[in-house]
Formats: C-alpha cells, structure tokens, sequence
C-alpha cells in the first residue's frame, strides 16, 4: 500500500477549525471527488498561574492527508471559507517533501495535540528531543523564560525556520 501524502494548506489565520468543520464533512461524504482528513495541530501552553490552554501549533496551516495521487483533484478544497492556496507557493500543488513529512507524521503519532513537552537546557544550545512528538528531533535554543520555564527552539521546517515554544525538562544536549 502506497504511503498517504500530506499537502499543507494556507488558511487565513483565525479560520483552521472552521475551515475543518466546513471541508471535513464533504470529504467523508463523497460529495467530492477526493477523500482524506484534515488536521489543524495544536500544543498545550500553560500559563505562569498554571493554568493550561490550547494554541495553534502553525497558525494558519491545515494538513490534509490523502492517498490521491491528481492534483486536478485537490481543486475543491479551494472552495473553503478562508482558503489562501496550497503551499509551497509554487505553481502547482506539492506534498510535504520527505523531511516536512517525518515532522507532520511525529506529531500525529501522538494526535492532532500536542501535550506540554518538558526540556532542560541553555540559550544557543544544540539540542535533541528525548520524549513526546518531537522525539529524536534536533533543534537550537534561541530563546529562554526561566521565571515561566519555557525555551524557544528553532527547527527547519518546509525550507524555513519555525520556532517552536516548550516548556523544559527532557532534552539531551548535543
């Protein structure tokens, strides 16, 4: 069986979990001439008074997974509200490429949430990933909060830099 492929969609920002709602339903249904699922990934913050909320992980991105192999095919996913186009910005539709792919499948191993990740660390350090979604995953700290306990990694993400807000605790240091 031929492993699915993952596009990534450019929605506007505010509009993932409606645009989900909208499109997901016609994808089941076979209203239209492509199937799959749409994911929108959160994380799970926590604030300095504990208190946890969710957050979108990449505002403004839905990822839709499918085993459909036309692109043509891909047409009606523009009719939802607040579609922008489908990246990479090229002329036509793309797959993630294998590496984009490694990092969306991660994630997905453990649902479209992505729990606190706890890491212990220091600014400018090189760093790998021990536990939870990013397991493995190789990053640099460019940024940390320790009154809030929290540190920012930079990882290489579809031909750009993300950077991506932790808390600390499980990181082995390269």
């Amino acid at each position: 069986m031929e492993e699915k492929k993952i596009y990534c969609i450019w929605v506007r920002t505010g509009q993932e979990d409606n645009y989900v709602k909208e499109m997901q339903p016609l994808l089941d249904s076979g209203e239209l001439e492509i199937t799959g699922r749409l994911y929108v990934l959160k994380k799970q913050m926590r604030l300095k008074n504990g208190k946890e909320y969710m957050d979108l992980f990449f505002p403004g991105y839905v990822f839709f997974e499918t085993s459909e192999t036309e692109i043509i095919k891909l047409l009606p996913l523009k009719k939802g509200k607040g579609f922008v186009k489908i990246l990479p910005q090229t002329s036509a539709a793309q797959p993630l490429v294998q590496k984009d792919l490694n990092i969306i499948r991660s994630i997905l191993r453990f649902g479209s949430t992505i729990s606190i990740v706890h890491v212990d660390f220091n600014e400018d350090d090189k760093i790998v990933i021990l536990d939870g979604p990013f397991k493995d995953f190789a990053g640099k700290i460019v940024a940390v909060n320790r009154r809030n306990k929290r540190v920012n990694v930079q990882f290489d993400f579809m031909n750009g830099l993300k950077i991506v807000g932790l808390t600390y605790e499980v990181v082995k240091k390269v």
